[in-house]
C-alpha cells in the first residue's frame, strides 16, 4: 500500500534490494522526481514506468528484468534527464520519440540481448501459426521467452526460434539531444549504420556502441568527440 501515501513524494531510492514489483496506484507517484530501483528482481512492463510517473526526471531502472518495449508514449516524459533501462529484458526497436527527450543527459539501453532459444511451435508457443508481431514461448524454468517480430525465426512450421533484445536501427535525429552527455547502447541487437549526427553532440562524454551489429563505416564525425570515451568494436 505504499502508493496510498505517495502523492507528494519526489525522491525515492530503494536499489540494490531483492524487489520482485512496484506498485502503481490511480493516484500514486505522479509528483515523483528521481526514482532508482537499481540491482532488483523486478519483473514488470516497462511501459508501467513510462506511462505513470508524468513528472520523472531521473529513471533509473538498471540491472532488473524489466520486460517489453520502449513505447512511444515515452515523448510525453518532457522533464526527462537520466534514463536508465540497461542489464534487463527489452524487446522491440528504440523509438524516434526518444529523441523528442531535448533534456535528456544520460540514456542507457545496454545489455538488453539474450541468447537464442528455439520452441516447438504447437506445444510452446500457442496453437495458432505465427501471423507478425511479438510471440512468446515457454522458457525451460516455466517464464515465458517473448521477442518481437525482427527477433523471430521460424525454421520450419514446426519450431520457432526467438532472440529476445532491443533490434533494429539506432534512430537518427540525436541533434534534438544536445544535452546529452551518456550513449550506452552496447551489447544489444542494434544494427545498421551510425548515425553521424551522433558527432554532434558537443556535451557526449561517454559513448558505448560496442558488441552489437553495427555495419558500414565509423562517420568522420565522431572526430569532433574531443572531451569523450568512444568505443566502438
Amino acid at each position: 500500500h505504499l502508493n496510498n501515501a505517495t502523492s507528494s513524494l519526489q525522491y525515492l531510492n530503494i536499489s540494490n534490494n531483492i524487489l520482485t514489483s512496484f506498485p502503481f496506484g490511480e493516484n500514486g507517484f505522479k509528483e515523483l522526481v528521481t526514482l532508482d530501483l537499481t540491482e532488483n528482481l523486478i519483473r514488470q512492463n516497462v511501459f508501467m514506468f513510462i506511462d505513470g510517473l508524468p513528472s520523472i526526471k531521473d529513471l533509473l531502472l538498471s540491472n532488473n528484468f524489466f520486460y517489453g518495449s520502449i513505447p512511444n508514449a515515452i515523448r510525453s516524459l518532457a522533464r526527462m534527464e537520466k534514463l536508465h533501462l540497461d542489464n534487463n529484458r527489452l524487446i522491440g526497436t528504440i523509438p524516434d520519440d526518444v529523441l523528442s527527450l531535448v533534456r535528456l543527459r544520460e540514456l542507457k539501453l545496454s545489455h538488453n540481448r539474450q541468447e537464442t532459444q528455439c520452441f516447438e511451435a504447437l506445444t510452446e508457443c500457442g496453437a495458432q501459426p505465427y501471423q507478425g508481431g511479438v510471440l512468446c514461448c515457454g522458457g525451460d524454468n516455466g517464464e515465458q521467452v517473448c521477442a518481437d517480430g525482427l527477433g523471430v525465426e521460424i525454421v520450419d512450421p514446426i519450431y520457432y526460434c526467438l532472440t529476445p533484445g532491443l533490434h533494429g536501427t539506432i534512430p537518427a535525429g540525436f541533434t534534438n539531444t544536445p544535452y546529452l552527455q551518456v550513449l550506452d547502447l552496447s551489447s544489444t541487437l542494434l544494427k545498421g549504420n551510425i548515425p553521424p549526427e551522433i558527432g554532434g553532440l558537443s556535451r557526449l562524454e561517454i559513448l558505448d556502441l560496442s558488441n552489437s551489429a553495427l555495419t558500414g563505416s565509423i562517420p568522420s564525425s565522431l572526430g569532433a568527440l574531443t572531451d569523450a570515451v568512444v568505443l566502438v568494436r
